[in-house]
């Protein structure tokens, strides 16, 4: 193997393999990436840990010689980071992959590409076909609220539900919910419902955000074989295996008709759960939430550091209310909308479901639900 291609954009492809590939993992073969090249399809980069993987055409490369070879990705991460040239040459000598920008020169062991595990490709035609733009932004505002603790395994991933023209992304821990829907241009070809993994999600997000999926005309085509989803956008695509199990019944979790709301700019309500976070602590993890005509007052009390008192500014013609809530689950929705944005914060009392939304008011596009905790 001997191609020439450009600095930049072998650096995407490898920041993206070194995402993937384990940082430390009994096998050494998960910290690696394998690099292809061919003179008619061109340079590829591959990596996996196994449950999510990604293949990556690293563009406008001049293959002189083909061939493939496996080198760790972290290594060779550092070294292309080192180089200031426009063009690298990647070339395998005697299973170890020289490295040559001009001015400095390098040497990394390879591994053998017969234990690396191949990924599957994109079958014929896709399931279903999403903007890029859209499936990033619902990926970014649900992925988040994906269970981390251990406990029922369908939490830890994210339901995706594409039916007809329409698109659903639902993710919850149990304490809180975000669901994200969407409009499709085209109809899918089949409808798909799976849960999937945040690992795998992110990562395509972070491809999205680092890449316009321009040979698709800013489309990700999804496909389903074999339990896993598999996502192309432009050049790369991103493999991801299903979780099993079965995700909750959502729908009755989400308040049908809130009591009362009140109204806040995204950037007042942040800055004011901000402020009263520096007084809570890990054992005192909760605000208060005074809820009066034309202001919002947050406070926190924890025994060992002190207390807050910060009023924010609201639109609110109801009752006086008070109710409690982990401020981290708030401030975690807050920081995927516009900071300029008005959200509608609708609640019934202190002991149901809020819900807290940047979309009109009757909009069936996001949703964000949270529930209060006790106050003493």
């Amino acid at each position: 193997m001997k191609v020439t291609l450009p600095t930049q954009s072998l650096m995407e492809g490898i920041g993206h393999g070194a995402h993937v590939a384990a940082s430390k993992s009994p096998k050494p073969i998960l910290e690696c990436v394998a690099l292809r090249a061919d003179s008619t399809t061109g340079v590829s980069l591959e990596a996996t840990d196994l449950d999510v993987g990604i293949r990556f055409h690293l563009g406008e490369a001049s293959v002189s010689e083909e061939g493939s070879l496996v080198v760790p990705a972290s290594r060779l991460l550092s070294i292309v980071r080192e180089v200031d040239e426009d063009e690298t040459t990647l070339e395998e000598t005697g299973g170890n992959l020289a490295v040559d920008t001009g001015r400095s020169h390098f040497s990394v062991r390879g591994e053998d590409i017969e234990q690396f595990a191949r990924l599957p490709f994109f079958p014929d035609a896709a399931a279903a076909t999403i903007p890029a733009d859209l499936l990033r932004n619902m990926i970014r505002r649900t992925r988040f609220a994906a269970a981390t603790e251990a406990g029922r395994f369908a939490l830890h991933g994210v339901l995706m539900n594409i039916s007809g023209k329409s698109i659903e992304l639902v993710a919850t821990d149990g304490r809180r919910l975000a669901r994200a829907r969407g409009d499709l241009d085209t109809k899918a070809a089949r409808d798909i419902k799976v849960i999937v993994g945040p690992k795998g999600l992110g990562l395509l997000e972070r491809v999205l955000g680092a890449r316009v999926a321009d040979a698709d005309g800013g489309d990700v085509s999804i496909a389903v074989e074999d339990r896993q989803v598999l996502f192309r956008a432009g050049g790369a695509l991103v493999v991801s295996r299903l979780i099993d199990g079965t995700f909750p019944a959502y729908e009755d979790v989400i308040p049908k008709a809130p009591k009362h709301h009140f109204k806040a700019v995204v950037a007042d309500l942040a800055a004011g759960l901000r402020r009263a976070s520096l007084m809570t602590t890990r054992d005192a993890l909760s605000v208060e939430f005074l809820i009066d005509p034309d202001a919002v007052t947050i406070k926190s009390r924890a025994m060992e550091v002190g207390q807050a008192e910060i009023e924010v500014p609201v639109q609110y013609d109801g009752p006086p209310s008070r109710i409690g809530f982990n401020p981290v689950f708030i401030q975690d929705a807050l920081k995927i909308m516009d900071p300029a944005a008005e959200i509608r914060f609708a609640f019934t009392d202190a002991k149901a479901p809020a819900t807290i939304s940047d979309t009109p008011a009757g909009s069936d596009g996001y949703v964000y639900v949270v529930m209060p905790v006790a106050l003493e």
